[in-house]
């Protein structure tokens, strides 16, 4: 079978969707959508100071899209962003003593939903996806910078 006979592409946006579908019922009782799930188990489960930059770049997310995500998220008083000294434009995100509280049952829930998605596929094979979605993410990103440098060089973007 070919490579352009895989579907990748496809199978990722089923899984996507269904894995968006399964958290949103899970965490439908916590009152949290499932990205605000997910970005405060990042920011709880890290030891160093966390920036809006860090949580773009472990989710790929856009910078509008985290800011938009972010404030709803310390508007529902799940964070607070405190402005650095070094430089005022950056924030530093911290949890409050309301998502603290809840910080069990947000690794609970994450780690329920990894065990039912790996349910019946062996380690190894664990093992192999997620080296193969860390490498197809490289190749992404790099497809990006490639475009993002193209389109700056020469004014338009190499596919059109």
């Amino acid at each position: 079978m070919e490579h352009t006979d895989l579907r990748i592409g496809r199978y990722i946006g089923r899984l996507y969707n269904m894995m968006r579908r399964c958290l949103w019922k899970e965490t439908a009782d916590s009152g949290y959508g499932g990205a605000e799930i997910k970005v405060l188990s990042f920011i709880l489960d890290t030891d160093s100071p966390v920036f809006q930059k860090d949580i773009e770049e472990e989710f790929s997310l856009r910078s509008p899209t985290a800011t938009e995500l972010l404030k709803k998220m310390e508007g529902n008083g799940l964070i607070i962003r405190v402005q650095e000294e070094w430089d005022a434009r950056c924030k530093r995100i911290i949890p409050t003593e309301k998502s603290l509280g809840q910080k069990d049952m947000i690794f609970s829930c994450i780690r329920e939903f990894d065990m039912d998605m790996a349910r019946g596929i062996p380690e190894k094979d664990i093992i192999i996806f997620c080296r193969t979605a860390e490498k197809m993410i490289a190749n992404i990103k790099k497809e990006i910078t490639e475009e993002k440098h193209d389109k700056n060089s020469h004014g338009f973007n190499k596919g059109i």
